[in-house]
């Protein structure tokens, strides 16, 4: 009844009369005159005195971030990383009164909502709104945003993709890289924790100051529907599903609303249609990249019990829009985290004690499960709104493009009964053990469970448990959206006993990390530990021949899971 009242709800938020849509809503490449106010040059973001025609350079961000810190005494900053090329990232803690560390944050009581941009640097978008949020807030009419929250923005987390500038043919004409200086995607290393960006975005702010929200701010290729920026959340089945839950069913309809009550936009879910068809008639997530893995950020920050938001602007419209509906959508989220945190920080909170008793009164039976793999299905047939055409122009003047006249402007069209493919259903599951135990040697998976900021233990003296291991029959390899995935044949086997030395890596469940943990370190995963390849040397070592050919009954996974503790 809870899913049905959610699906109506937002079937009747985007629904319109065949009347026509509201004569104030912007479309195409609009925006309302003067929206960013009058600011002086000093206060002023790089598109704002270069007529929107590029973005800001990471030296550019630094300096206004300083701008606001020399400004204000409600600024603390916070060097989260350094980049493979030298370059510093940073995140401005914004609070009244101002918190210089997580523990007098955590000693407010009031809760932490971060926001980040330029994961991506061609998609700046977000960047630049962030910025503008930051001076609101700070210098503006927006500094009731800090009543009832602390606000940690980064608005470039990936300085050294937005500093290796090429020319193209998308907007802003100067434009980032995609990929860090690794040659890294970093939204993709959710999980593996090769960067120093996503080590950094967890160690020093997920771990230390615990925010409730993560947002995630992008933007997509060229798209034919018709809003100004579309939205998702995390939706791994193996995390648990009560954030995601309050996100889908309470906040994404209020800001929606809000949105398009004060800033005249229409926004909606992030998918893309099967435009080779019209009219459409599927809308889903898969094809909008969105999927049920743990490699994308927001994805992975779900398995922390936490709430998680990516939001992208379509491609086509001019680098001015894009911005200001990364602007109305960040404002309508911090006016409601502004009301609505300490709800939401105790709803994951419980969350967090729940899962924690689970482990401790059900494990020991082995009669525990989460889910492993998911799919997406339909919530049911909504109204769609979208272009025919959707084509991309120079505009007149610049170096950068908009919409092409007498495409994607305007209202478009209404597509009804279009299927929803929204709903992330789990369909395999596994047991969920009372903790694990691996070799001593393996320290580059303990590298990974600290930035996961999973708690485990070297063992003092040796420990006999019973429970099940996966024996590998074979192991092969697969391509999956241009990255190499390991893949394993086998099944679990019952252990009665088995004692393994001191100096073995114990985790214990019973600890709010436990699906994060559980995610990693299960060999059925889509892209876990295993799925990435991270015991793949381990396992070569173990045989005779390459990976993939091992093809010897018998090889387990190193990862045991254990139900009781014997001795």
């Amino acid at each position: 009844m809870k899913q049905l009242k959610t699906s109506l709800l937002i079937t009747l938020l985007l629904s319109f009369s065949q009347v026509g849509f509201p004569q104030s809503i912007y479309w195409g490449d609009d925006v309302p005159p003067k929206w960013n106010g009058n600011w002086s040059a000093d206060y002023q973001i790089t598109p704002e005195k270069n007529d929107f025609k590029y973005t800001s350079s990471h030296r550019d961000v630094l300096e206004f971030i300083n701008t606001m810190r020399w400004n204000s005494e409600r600024v603390h900053t916070i060097n989260m990383f350094t980049s493979t090329h030298g370059k510093t990232g940073v995140a401005a803690v914004l609070a009244n009164p101002r918190v210089n560390s997580a523990r007098e944050a955590k000693l407010s009581g009031k809760p932490v909502i971060y926001l980040q941009g330029d994961i991506h640097p061609p998609e700046a978008e977000a960047k630049e709104a962030l910025l503008m949020l930051m001076r609101d807030i700070l210098q503006g009419d927006k500094g009731h945003l800090l009543d009832n929250q602390i606000i940690i923005i980064c608005p470039d987390f990936n300085p050294d993709g937005t500093d290796n500038l090429v020319l193209n043919h998308n907007t802003p004409h100067l434009i980032g890289a995609g990929r860090n200086g690794q040659g890294l995607n970093l939204n993709r290393d959710g999980i593996k924790l090769e960067s120093p960006e996503v080590n950094g975005l967890n160690r020093t702010i997920l771990n230390r100051w615990d925010p409730v929200l993560l947002f995630d701010g992008h933007a997509m290729s060229r798209v034919k529907h018709g809003y100004a920026i579309c939205y998702a959340t995390s939706t791994i089945p193996s995390a648990h599903p009560g954030p995601r839950d309050y996100v889908w069913e309470t906040l994404f309809p209020a800001v929606q609303e809000k949105i398009r009550e004060n800033f005249q936009l229409e926004t909606f879910t992030h998918c893309m249609m099967d435009e080779e068809n019209w009219p459409p008639t599927v809308w889903t997530h898969e094809l909008g990249y969105w999927f049920q893995e743990g490699k994308f950020v927001a994805n992975a920050f779900g398995l922390r019990n936490r709430m998680a938001i990516l939001v992208e602007t379509p491609g086509h419209p001019s680098f001015e829009r894009r911005i200001y509906a990364q602007y109305a959508y960040i404002t309508e989220l911090l006016e409601y985290t502004n009301q609505h945190g300490k709800e939401m920080m105790e709803l994951c909170q419980a969350v967090d004690r729940e899962l924690v008793q689970e482990v401790e009164t059900q494990a020991a039976s082995g009669k525990l499960r989460a889910f492993v793999d998911g799919q997406y299905e339909s919530y049911g047939k909504i109204d769609l709104l979208a272009y025919e055409r959707s084509e991309s122009a120079y505009i007149s003047g610049t170096s950068v493009r908009g919409n092409k006249q007498g495409t994607a402007e305007g209202p478009p069209e209404v597509i009804s009964g279009v299927e929803h493919i929204t709903k992330p259903v789990g369909t395999k599951t596994a047991k969920m053990p009372r903790g694990y135990i691996l070799p001593p040697e393996l320290d580059w998976i303990v590298e990974k469970l600290r930035s996961h900021n999973v708690q485990f233990e070297r063992l003092t003296e040796p420990i006999s448990v019973s429970g099940e291991v996966f024996t590998i029959d074979s192991l092969h390899h697969i391509n999956w959206m241009g990255f190499r995935l390991t893949r394993l044949d086998g099944g679990f086997v019952d252990v009665e006993s088995r004692t393994y030395p001191a100096g073995s890596i114990h985790i214990d469940l019973a600890q709010p990390m436990v699906r994060l943990a559980f995610y990693c370190l299960e060999p059925e995963t889509r892209d876990g530990f295993m799925g990435w390849g991270l015991f793949d040397d381990y396992l070569k070592k173990l045989g005779s021949g390459e990976a993939g050919k091992l093809g010897i009954g018998g090889f387990e996974y190193p990862v045991f899971k254990y139900f009781k503790i014997i001795h």
